[in-house]
Formats: structure tokens, sequence, C-alpha cells
């Protein structure tokens, strides 16, 4: 997931996908059946298979999951066969934004005193990255693109700190709701709280992700209001 993937939104001439290296479709519509848009179908098909079925936990369990897992083979598709796409970049972002809302809407009916808590970490999640983007656009720089935090810079530069910090905050949603439906799980005559555990392992990276998401959104309205003093305020 792709940050669990924002919008790269780099001008072209400064984007990893230059003219020279851009493949010419015979037409625009050709676009929307490329390999790697093709898996975005796919993994938006899924996601919406597993939440309609969240009340069976196994539907749910292994179609989102097969749904999260297509985040990371997308990108590799789309480099393998040059179909690297703005519309492509769009889509996944999308989807990574609304699979988080949802399964954290699911999660705020199944621990219902936690609903509040499920409702500011949607707000954190969506304006954040919305945040981000419009940045991105103003400025027209990459998404990527950190100049003033150390921290956003490690996360966004870094593809493993990157895959690692998104795996571990979705699989801490993943097992929750896991927990939920499973409080112990049998193995060998032993009862295990296995999914008990493994959502404490991931919690300290779903902490890191929150904070992550606060700086991201403290540095994106910055430059956005430095963006619009410089360019707009200063005319006047």
């Amino acid at each position: 997931t792709s940050d669990p993937s924002p919008i790269d939104l780099q001008p072209p001439q400064e984007s990893k996908i230059t003219q020279n290296t851009m493949p010419s479709p015979a037409s625009a519509t050709e676009i929307f059946f490329w390999y790697p848009n093709i898996i975005g179908y796919a993994r938006v098909v899924l996601a919406i298979i597993s939440f309609c079925m969240y009340e069976d936990p196994m539907i749910f369990f292994w179609c989102y999951l097969a749904s999260f897992l297509l985040d990371a083979a997308d990108g590799h598709v789309a480099r393998m066969f040059n179909q690297c796409s703005r519309f492509g970049a769009v889509l996944d972002m999308v989807t990574d934004r609304f699979a988080t809302a949802c399964l954290v809407v699911i999660l705020s009916h199944l621990y219902f005193p936690y609903r509040h808590i499920c409702m500011l970490l949607i707000i954190l999640d969506i304006s954040s990255h919305w945040l981000r983007v419009v940045a991105s656009l103003l400025v027209g720089e990459g998404h990527k693109s950190i100049h003033g935090s150390k921290l956003l810079q490690i996360y966004y530069h870094n593809r493993v700190v990157l895959g690692l910090v998104c795996l571990g905050n979705e699989l801490f949603y993943i097992f929750a709701y896991m927990m939920y439906f499973f409080p112990t799980v049998t193995i060998l005559d032993f009862t295990i709280d296995v999914f008990g555990y493994a959502t404490l392992v991931c919690f300290p990276v779903f902490l890191l992700k929150q904070w992550l998401n606060l700086i991201q959104l403290q540095y994106s309205a910055r430059e956005i209001v430095d963006w619009e003093f410089k360019n707009e305020c200063q005319k006047n």
C-alpha cells in the first residue's frame, strides 16, 4: 500500500516518467487497460468484497490481504512494462485511502467504545494525505520532495522504511479485526492469543504512522501558506 502510496505529481521534466521513456499509447483509453491499472481494478474489487463480507472473517481476511498485497505488485508491474501513469498513481492512492478508511469504520463498529478514536484516525489519514497532494500541486514537486522534516525524509526516501511502516500500520488494523473474531487460537493443544500478540507487536508502528501523518499534515499546511504568501499575497 501504496502509503501506502500518495500520488506523485512531479512535472514531466522532473518525474521519473520522462518523454523519452514514456510509452506512446494509441489512444488515451488504452491507458485504462495497462497492466498495473488492471491490477488496481482488482484491488478495488477485492477490497469492496471484503467490506461487504466483513461479518465473515475468513472471506474478509483473504480478500483484504490479497488487495493489500497487490498494492506492492502494481508498482513492480508498472516499472517492468514501462507503464507508469498519472491515472495509475491516482487510482493507487484513492484505493489506499478508502480501504483504510472502510477498515477503520468496521473496527469502530466491532469495538464500539473506541468509535471516537476511529473517527479521529480517519480524519487524520485523509486530511494529511489530501494536504500533501494539494501542496505538491502548488509547489510543483513530487509528494516525496520533503525539505524540512528529517523524519518525513527518512520515511519517503527510504523504500524499506516506507514499506515496513505501511505494512506494520495495515497489519495492526487487520490483526485487530481478526482478534475480535478469534480472541484465542488453539495450536498443538495450546491456546494462544495469536492476534492479540500480533496486534501488540504492530502497535508501536501504528503509533509511528499516526505521528508521521501529524507531521505530514503540519508540513504540508506550512508549504501551502508559504506558497500562497510568496505567490499571491506579495503581489497585492
